[in-house]
């Protein structure tokens, strides 16, 4: 086996070096927004991920990724909309995000470089760059993936960009049961090379189940189990349900989101809010109604609570939404908004507004 590897990667290798200039694609993703408060404060916030391919043949190809995010007074990068981002700050520097290189042959794939990973992602618009069981992570490493059209197997070892000290090491096991129904095995850790396993390693496993029945209904399930390090290792564990109805011109979106935490983890100000996710549970159901493939209506109607223990910080939001699709891979939403707290005695002036407008261009 030993034998066969080398003579792959030499001949991968020796392929690369006599190709013709490379096959270049390029790939984007930018998100931005402006909305006030009606208190007179206004907000920009804005998410601009940029990709380029280079193919050098059916074997060997390369790929560049950069990202630039507005400035958030929460940390969180990506939030948008109706994040807090400054207006004098919309734009920071571009971020490289890294480089890898991809060899493919009859004995699986490998890359090389900067691996980008997230499992859990969300399909809810407000936490939509945002995952439940693992952030976006970077690793500077190698992966490799084998499989068929029934398992495929893929593992990554690198070292992580959140410290000199940190290695990962994690895997995806994806299976697709029957038509239209798939699930994802997500499993890892990440270990600091100074501390001992016990103290100084992160563990985390998922499941990720996607499937459709007919033309009405589209089931997405995740599952995360995070355990933290130190003296006192501590649990969470993750669930989110987002299935999605279609009857003709009308649709209803829905996203159920929980996060147990026994031992208050989420609590811990060096780690909150876990993975930039504000709420420890949310509801949210979304009618709506297409005019035309270029103009639609929604009625997000949501329940959020920071704290699973504290009833007094619940608060019911309901934002209705205008969309404008002026054509494919473009979209324009248009949006009012009011949060209503659900603790006792609020008063009309305990109400918040806003209002604003986004832009989705993917390429």
């Amino acid at each position: 086996m030993t034998k066969k590897i080398l003579s792959f990667l030499t001949g991968v290798f020796f392929t690369a070096l006599n190709a013709a200039s490379p096959q270049v694609d390029f790939n984007g993703y930018l998100d931005a927004d402006v909305w006030a408060d009606l208190t007179g404060k206004y907000y920009v916030n804005s998410e601009l991920d940029l990709g380029m391919s280079l193919k050098f043949n059916d074997k060997v190809s390369a790929h560049v990724y950069a990202t630039v995010n507005s400035a958030n007074n929460d940390n969180i990068p990506g939030r948008v909309p109706a994040g807090i981002g400054s207006s004098s700050d919309r734009w920071l520097d571009m971020k490289f995000d890294g480089f890898d290189i991809t060899f493919s042959g009859s004995i699986g794939t490998f890359s090389v470089g900067d691996l980008v990973y997230q499992y859990g992602k969300f399909n809810y618009y407000y936490y939509k760059r945002l995952s439940m069981i693992t952030p976006e992570g970077f690793t500077r490493g190698i992966r490799y993936s084998i499989g068929n059209d029934l398992i495929t197997q893929e593992v990554t070892a690198g070292i992580s960009d959140l410290d000199e000290t940190i290695a990962d090491v994690q895997g995806v096991t994806n299976l697709n049961l029957k038509e239209n129904h798939s699930l994802n095995l997500s499993y890892g850790v990440q270990n600091n090379s100074m501390l001992s396993f016990s103290t100084g390693s992160k563990v985390f496993a998922g499941a990720g189940y996607l499937g459709k029945f007919g033309d009405i209904l589209t089931m997405k399930a995740d599952f995360g189990y995070i355990n933290f390090p130190g003296e006192e290792r501590k649990n969470v564990i993750t669930l989110l349900v987002e299935p999605l109805l279609s009857f003709g011109k009308f649709t209803t979106a829905m996203t159920a989101y929980t996060m147990f935490d026994p031992d208050s983890a989420n609590t811990d100000l060096t780690a909150s809010p876990l993975f930039g996710i504000s709420d420890e549970f949310f509801f949210y159901m979304e009618p709506g109604f297409s005019f035309t493939e270029n103009f639609a209506v929604g009625l997000p109607l949501e329940i959020h609570g920071s704290d699973l223990e504290n009833k007094d910080d619940n608060a019911f939001w309901a934002v209705p939404t205008f969309y404008i699709y002026p054509t494919e891979n473009i979209q324009w939403w248009i949006w009012g908004q009011v949060v209503v707290p659900m603790a006792k005695n609020i008063k009309k002036s305990d109400l918040l507004y806003g209002i604003g407008s986004e832009i989705i261009v993917s390429f």
